[in-house]
Formats: C-alpha cells, structure tokens, sequence
C-alpha cells in the first residue's frame, strides 16, 4: 500500500497555525473513540495519531510514519466530523533509534533519541559500530522546515555514547516519545518497526509456535534495501477428515497465508483464506470444516517486512474418509425350504457379512440357537441352513454387519420345512 503525503512545508504551517485554533476551542468526545489509533478522513492520505491527552498529531511525511508502524494495515478512516473533534496539537517526531537523519542544509548525520534530540555521529567508522555496515541505508532527509521540532544533543563521540537498543526499548510508543500519560491506550501490541519481543508458544490460546524475536533496524534495513522475496520450501499437508495443517519454511521472516478450495485455484472465485500476520521462519496453519474424501487445491503466500511476497505453485491434498457409523439395510428377505434344508436370501445396501440365527421355536424363549455365518463383505446374501426336520416351523432373523463393524439385525421371520 503506498501513501503520498502532503508536503512537508504545507504540514508544518497546518500544525502551527490549525493549533492555535483547536486549543481555543473546547474538546468535545466523538461519539466514537478514535484514542490510541491512526486516523486519515475520506479522500486525504494525510495520517493522524489520536492520542489519550484527547488531540491528534500528524505524521508529517511516510518516512516518519514508517519509522513507528511496517504497514498501513491499522489506519481507520473516519469522518471530517469526527477528525475534527480532536484539536490538532503537533507534528510526530522520528522513532529514537531506528534510523538516522541528515538535514537538507546540513551534511552532517544525526542519530534520534528520545523527545526528538538530534546527536551528531561524528565519524562513519562510528556509524558503522552502531548501525552497521549499511548505516548509509538507514538515513532519511529531514526537511530544514521541521528542524525547528527537533533540538542538537551531545554529539556521539565513541560508541558507548550511543545505544539505539536501548533506544528503542526505552520508547515503545508515540506517546512516550511526547511524554504524555498514556492511561489505558499504549498500544503494545500494534505491528511497529520496531524490536518485536520473542513470544513463547501458547498452544491452549492456539499459538503452536514461538515467535523469534525481529531488530528494529533489522525491520527498517529490510523497507529501506530489501528487494528480494522470502524463499519458500519444505511445504507439507497433513490432512484428517475435515481438518488439514499446512506447514512451509521461508528463509527470513515472513508472515503466512494459505488460499485454498476444491477446485484448481484458476478456475474458481469461491477461495477460502486462511493467514497469520506473525513474521516467522517455521510456518503452519490450520485450515478447519472441510469436506471429508475430497481433494483440496491450495498455494502459499509469505511476505517479509519490506512487504516482498513469495508464492508457491499451487499443491494439493485429499481428506480422509468420513468415519462410518451407518448400520447396512436389510431388504428383500426370502426363503426357499425343503424337506431338511433351507436357503435364506437378502440385500444390504452397502457391503455387509451374512449371519442366520434359527430355531425350530422362537428365538425369544428358546435356548438351544443354532446359527450360520459367512464373513465375505457382499450385498446380496444367502446361506443355508441343513439338517432340518421335515413339517417343522423354523423361526430365524437375518444379519450384516459392514465394514466399520456397523450391525443391523431384521425382525423375526419364520418358514416351513417341506413334508417327507
């Protein structure tokens, strides 16, 4: 997503001039509360950050947006009444630590610490010890009309002057940097360029894995020089009845989705999606109410933090069978007696074994069963009964049982033997 912002002379005049107005006007709640989030109004790309003292403050351009949030992916779109509820009260300055700073009329490269100070990194093998080798990445251009919202510290003189770990620890939010209160609105757990904490796996909360912890400037080095997708492989399908895991590996950080369906992914709009927005390495994902016996089509997405996306060739997976707990019908029972023997006939309407239970009394009082049985899974069945007494009722019921052990059992049925 790409934000163009106002220019920065335009902003700087807004906030010094719009200002005066809005602290001259009384404060007056929205009927909803935008505290704690950025904000934009219908038709502007100009981005606001409504803070718990009750005003807004403005991202003057991307680059300082950027240096707070990855992505645009938490910013609500509100009313021109609602924004306007919010007295507008200053600039948001640069997140301490993250990257560094050069202004337009000054060759010198400053480093940010907290409440906007500027220090002087005095020498480039100095930028190195604390950036690293592509310290120069990290620098943006700050506009000379925004100096005057930043004050010149004590330059950084050797490396134990200057940490930007701590830095960066040390103010987690906007509002710390502008040493407001934060009440109940600090946002821990919004997506920030910044050092986002190892967090341990939580398996009765539906976190499987940990997630390893990501470096501010690791973040920020990856939006400013990162070209190059994440590297998917190791992709694995574990599937059950109406459930299925997917599993993959990429080779830096990256977030996880599945698109999945029963047909070929480009050949059908009806795609169901899964994602986790967690930049990790080691990825899996669940996807739940499928059809049992059916072949799924799917392709995985992953994108790092510079918002580079790999995709994989579609793949495929079947679910297992449904469990079966359907007992077979019984139909179409038939006798054909003679004088000693007698061949019962009947259909199920799956696959079944084939059982007789006789008598020549009723199979409710009598004592003496006798029976037959064949284990061939069949629909049509029959088997025969021998050495029976001529003239005699016989009282029987027939059996099946399929494959999945489900047994049905008929009513009780009698014939006659044929006379000598």
């Amino acid at each position: 997503m790409t934000k163009k912002f106002i220019t920065s002379s335009i902003v700087a005049g807004l906030v010094t001039s719009l200002a005066v107005v809005a602290l001259a006007v009384s404060f007056a709640a929205a009927e909803t509360s935008y505290l704690g989030q950025v904000v934009k109004i219908e038709g502007s790309d100009t981005l606001y950050y409504i803070a718990s003292d009750g005003k807004r403050y403005v991202y003057p351009n991307e680059n300082i947006y950027r240096s707070w949030f990855n992505d645009f992916t938490e910013v609500v779109t509100i009313s021109q009444e609602d924004l306007a509820q919010y007295p507008l009260a200053g600039n948001i300055l640069y997140r301490p630590g993250v990257i560094l700073v050069k202004i337009q009329t000054d060759p010198k490269v400053y480093a940010v610490s907290k409440g906007g100070i500027l220090r002087w990194i005095k020498t480039e093998k100095l930028a190195k010890k604390l950036y690293g080798e592509s310290w120069a990445i990290l620098i943006d251009d700050l506009a000379a009309s925004f100096f005057t919202n930043y004050s010149v510290g004590q330059d950084i003189n050797d490396d134990g002057d200057y940490d930007a770990d701590e830095e960066i620890s040390d103010i987690d939010t906007f509002e710390e940097n502008r040493g407001l209160k934060l009440g109940h609105y600090k946002r821990a757990n919004t997506i920030k360029c910044r050092a986002v904490p190892a967090e341990p796996a939580r398996p009765k909360e539906g976190k499987k894995r940990a997630t390893p912890a990501i470096s501010a400037r690791l973040c920020k080095l990856s939006q400013a020089g990162d070209a190059t997708a994440p590297v998917i492989s190791g992709i694995g399908a574990t599937a059950a009845t109406s459930t299925a895991t997917i599993s993959w590996v990429t080779d830096e950080p990256a977030s996880s989705k599945v698109k999945y369906a029963k047909e070929s992914l480009s050949a059908t709009t009806t795609i169901q999606v899964v994602t986790d927005s967690t930049l990790i390495l080691n990825h899996s994902l669940d996807l739940t109410a499928l059809t049992p016996s059916t072949t799924y089509y799917f392709i995985i997405e992953s994108r790092d933090v510079a918002g580079n996306k790999a995709t994989s060739t579609e793949q495929m997976f079947v679910t297992g069978s449904a469990a079966d707990t359907t007992a077979p019908v019984i139909s179409g029972i038939s006798v054909d007696a003679a004088t000693s023997t007698a061949t019962i006939h009947w259909t199920t309407n799956e696959a079944a074994n084939s059982k007789v239970t006789y008598d020549d009394e009723s199979l409710s009082t009598s004592t003496t069963i006798l029976s037959v049985f064949n284990s061939s899974l069949v629909t049509s069945h029959f088997l025969n009964l021998l050495s029976l007494t001529p003239s005699t009722t016989y009282y029987f019921m027939v059996g099946s049982a399929d494959a999945s052990s489900n047994a049905a059992t008929s009513s009780e049925q009698t014939f006659i033997t044929d006379s000598e």
